[in-house]
């Protein structure tokens, strides 16, 4: 481990789809889908155009595992609720129509062990 590196848990650069929900009653943004950063043991990291996701809040969580040689022949789904640990700024991005489209990084950790079904 590098002596500057101050997480506990190795990351893992793979883009999963992601569904987002928020885990608190109180009317906040709806089910969104985007694709992980990364995600480790500990926390997942993705980037959002959902511009109303606060440090703090708590997201339901479920990534979709796609089938492969060498894990599971079926797609598996996994669950789970995590906390919004940071919300970072992108630079905007240009989408093939030119419209300019603001982007934020959100970097979470799991709150509970994650469910696993196939």
């Amino acid at each position: 481990m590098n002596p500057a590196e101050r997480r506990k848990h190795r990351r893992l650069d793979i883009r999963l789809p992601l569904e987002c929900s928020c885990a608190d009653s109180s009317g906040r943004p709806a089910t969104f889908r985007t694709v992980t950063f990364n995600i480790s043991t500990g926390g997942v990291y993705f980037q959002t155009e959902a511009s109303d996701i606060k440090p703090g809040m708590r997201l339901n969580l479920e990534l979709t595992i796609p089938p492969g040689d060498g894990h599971f022949p079926y797609q598996g789904h996994v669950t789970g609720r995590a906390e919004v640990l940071r919300v970072e700024p992108l630079p905007p991005k240009t989408d093939a129509a030119g419209k300019t489209r603001r982007w934020s990084g959100v970097a979470t950790r799991f709150d509970e062990r994650l469910k696993l079904s196939f």
